[in-house]
């Protein structure tokens, strides 16, 4: 899905997604990314559908202290992780929406141009 162009200076912004991959600010990446407000495009090495409890350590020691939500988009469709996970982020006192990834993109962009501080892991 294309999204509509955005330019908001110094962030990135995700232009569109499909199957494939997500572009980010011109540029398309083929695996899972993890990016946000002060955080740079990272390749989300260790990410899998299984949603794994070592990929959400990971994800939360990568993002930044300022993080006001982290959106974890799930692929085509939405995926909520094992109740272990999501007491890891509730006891770290972290705000985390999961939503298919389609959905993750689109509310990342909206976030950004509120001047929101979020983080997007995307699963491709």
């Amino acid at each position: 899905m294309k999204f509509q162009p955005e330019i908001i200076d110094g962030q990135h912004i995700v232009q569109s997604y499909d199957s494939e991959g997500v572009v980010i600010n011109g540029k398309k990446h083929a695996h899972s990314v993890v990016f946000g407000t002060n955080l740079p495009v990272t390749q989300w090495e260790n990410a899998s559908l299984d949603l794994s409890t070592g990929m959400f350590e990971w994800l939360y020691s990568t993002r930044p202290e300022d993080t006001e939500v982290l959106i974890i988009g799930t692929g085509a469709k939405q995926v909520f992780p094992s109740a272990d996970i999501r007491r890891f982020f509730a006891q770290k006192n972290c705000p985390v929406e999961y939503m298919d990834t389609q959905a993750a993109c689109r509310t990342y962009n909206i976030l950004v141009g509120e001047g929101r501080h979020v983080v997007a892991a995307i699963l491709i």
